[in-house]
């Protein structure tokens, strides 16, 4: 389940495709952002085509773009930053179930195009999928433009064995 879900069913995509605008309300934005761990979603967005793939599966293209507020992890300050990144993906019925374990010795061309993901009861979830490729697109060590991380400076005297003499009452 995901924040704001938008169920799209392959019988419901019309040869040519369709396009959809999706814009999360504030509450959608609220919960996904405590699920992936940033203070703020201040706005999300995104232009996705949504076109029939093979005979039974879906091929979603298109644009997300955010803003969103993160924590610097040098010097621990909320900034904003903004996230525009492309969506790209199939769905097949006979994919790839990503929740299932990957044989390393299976995998042909590891450059090569990924197969489709599984298509689970004949649709898709448009939110779901903007929710992994923003959290995709986010950089793991944010940090805040400008940002540099000061260490402090160790004691001259310190040595991993100084808290053992103490304790034993050496000097």
């Amino acid at each position: 389940m995901t924040e704001f879900s938008i169920p799209v069913l392959v019988g419901d995509v019309p040869a040519g495709g369709r396009s959809f605008r999706v814009v999360a309300d504030a509450e959608a934005r609220a919960a996904l952002a405590a699920r992936i761990g940033v203070p703020a979603i201040a706005s999300l967005a995104a232009d996705l085509r949504v076109a029939p793939f093979g005979r039974d599966g879906l091929s979603v293209s298109g644009e997300i773009a955010a803003r969103l507020t993160q924590t610097c992890v040098a010097t621990l300050e909320d900034f904003e930053s903004s996230v525009v990144a492309p969506v790209d993906i199939r769905f097949s019925p006979d994919g790839v179930d990503p929740n299932a374990e990957i044989d390393l010795s299976e995998l042909v061309d590891v450059e090569g195009e990924d197969p489709p993901d599984l298509l689970v009861d004949g649709r898709i979830d448009l939110g779901a999928i903007i929710a992994e490729f923003l959290v995709l697109a986010l950089d793991p060590y944010p940090r805040k433009p400008g940002a540099v991380f000061e260490a402090a400076e160790p004691e001259a005297d310190a040595s991993p064995f100084a808290a053992l003499k103490a304790l034993r009452g050496e000097d």
